[in-house]
């Protein structure tokens, strides 16, 4: 009886095992094919295509494409193989780029003549900037709730007069030039309000950007200073990009860039990790914890880590990239 139950218990399992494949065959088959780059790694190209772009980046597809192939090459040209291959849709990672404050940022700076690079000599000089532009703005804040409240002064003694003269049936001409002449006082006032209210918020942004990059760099460069932006700390650490493998989907999403050259080397990173290639000590080194480099080649580092990977999976043979 107990026999017959467990043959009634693998056939029932057997079933609903064969019922989800027939209706997940494309999650079945990422699956698999995962589970074969683990078994022999390095043995044919995984495979990638572009999910979505957000279009404040101001990339294009093709452009994307262009540097993806760039970034899968610097792989390649070391290992001499076939380590991955762009695919037009289906592929076995999706690479997307995702805009937030991490890019709102760097493309604020950029916009105002602010390079960065992620190195201690890069946050003492933001922090300069940060400190004196704070300075500057809690200035330009205090001048303009003051010049605020003149005009609202000004304002209200216009009006007050305005309706006296209407409740006696208008003003004559005289007085009507007068209040035409303080009518266009105020404009004026108004016009210089609005003028010093959008150098200030233009100075805010600016300040907030600075205080998301001086973050950024706490982080990356494990430095031993308070955070400026808390809220902006909650989020964790202020990656460039990062990759994801869960439930048979592997993604990479990028956050952030502030040239060309750094988007191939954070596409190469992230590609590493897809290889399953972990964070190397060198600073230059694609697989660094931080996009500081220059490099657009593998490093010793790099190289050592691949050929560790490339012959981890059960079944290789003999594996090494000089």
């Amino acid at each position: 009886m107990r026999r017959s139950i467990d043959i009634v218990v693998l056939v029932a399992a057997l079933g609903v095992a064969g019922y989800w494949g027939y209706f997940h065959q494309e999650e079945v088959r990422v699956i698999a094919h995962q589970l074969k780059a683990k078994v022999f790694p390095c043995r044919s190209p995984i495979t990638y295509s572009l999910g979505s772009i957000d279009k404040r980046f101001g990339i294009s597809e093709k452009s994307l494409v262009a540097d993806l192939v760039e970034a899968e090459s610097i792989w390649e040209k070391s290992s001499d193989k076939d380590l991955f291959e762009y695919a037009v849709s289906g592929g076995d990672v999706t690479v997307n780029l995702v805009y937030d404050e991490r890019q709102a940022s760097t493309d604020r700076l950029q916009d105002v003549g602010i390079q960065i690079d992620r190195s201690k000599s890069t946050y003492d000089t933001l922090k300069q900037k940060y400190d004196s532009l704070s300075a500057l703005v809690e200035a330009q804040q205090a001048q303009y709730q003051r010049d605020a409240a003149a005009y609202k002064i000004h304002e209200s003694a216009y009006n007050a007069e305005v309706a006296s003269w209407n409740t006696r049936g208008g003003a004559p001409p005289r007085v009507y030039e007068q209040l035409e002449q303080k009518k266009a006082v105020l404009q004026r006032e108004v016009e210089e309000l609005n003028m010093v209210q959008g150098q200030l918020n233009s100075n805010i942004q600016t300040l907030n950007a600075l205080a998301t990059t001086l973050n950024q760099l706490i982080v990356q460069l494990n430095l031993n200073v308070e955070q400026y932006n808390q809220a902006g700390a909650a989020q964790g650490e202020f990656e460039e990009g990062v990759y994801e493998s869960s439930a048979g989907k592997q993604k990479i999403d990028i956050y952030e860039y502030s040239s060309r050259s750094a988007l191939v080397r954070v596409l190469a990173h992230e590609m590493g990790h897809v290889l399953g290639v972990e964070h190397v000590a060198d600073p230059e080194a694609i697989m660094y914890k931080i996009n500081q480099g220059k490099n657009m080649r593998l490093a010793q580092d790099d190289i050592t880590a691949l050929n560790a990977q490339c012959s981890s999976g059960s079944f290789q043979g003999s594996w090494s990239i000089r």
